[in-house]
C-alpha cells in the first residue's frame, strides 16, 4: 500500500485492519458463539464492550504518528533507548481496551487451569 499513498495512510490502514480483525475476533468468538448462554453462566456476552480494541489500535496509531513527527520536528535528541520507554508508557494507561473484552468474555477462562493466574479476590 505504501507504493501508492504516503507512510501515514498505510500506517493508519494497517493499524484499522488490526483493529477490526481483533473486533471480529471479540465477536465471532465470544458474542456470537456464546449469545445463547443463560445470563447468569460465566459467558454473557452482554459484558463485552465492542469497539474497544479498535479504539485501542486507533490509539496505537497517534502514539506512533507522534513518535515519528516529533523525532522529525524536534530539535532536542531523545535518547535511543528511551524512546520504546516512551512509547510503551503512553500505551499501558490504554492497554485495558484491548485486554478488556477477552478477560470479559473469558477468552482464557480455559488456561487458567494450567497457567499461573492472578485473579481478583472478593
Amino acid at each position: 500500500m505504501r507504493k501508492y499513498t504516503t507512510a501515514a495512510v498505510a500506517s493508519l490502514a494497517v493499524f484499522l485492519a488490526s483493529g477490526i480483525i481483533h473486533e471480529w475476533l471479540n465477536y465471532s468468538v465470544q458474542v456470537y458463539h456464546h449469545a445463547e448462554a443463560p445470563k447468569d453462566s460465566i459467558y454473557n456476552p452482554d459484558n463485552i464492550i465492542l469497539g474497544s480494541n479498535m479504539a485501542f489500535f486507533a490509539w496505537q496509531f497517534f502514539v506512533m504518528s507522534i513518535e515519528k513527527n516529533f523525532g522529525e520536528i524536534s530539535s532536542a535528541k531523545v535518547p535511543q533507548p528511551l524512546v520504546p520507554f516512551l512509547v510503551i508508557m503512553t500505551s499501558l494507561p490504554l492497554a485495558f481496551w484491548f485486554a478488556e473484552p477477552y478477560f470479559e468474555g473469558r477468552f482464557f477462562w480455559d488456561y487458567e487451569g494450567i497457567l499461573p493466574t492472578v485473579i481478583k479476590m472478593d
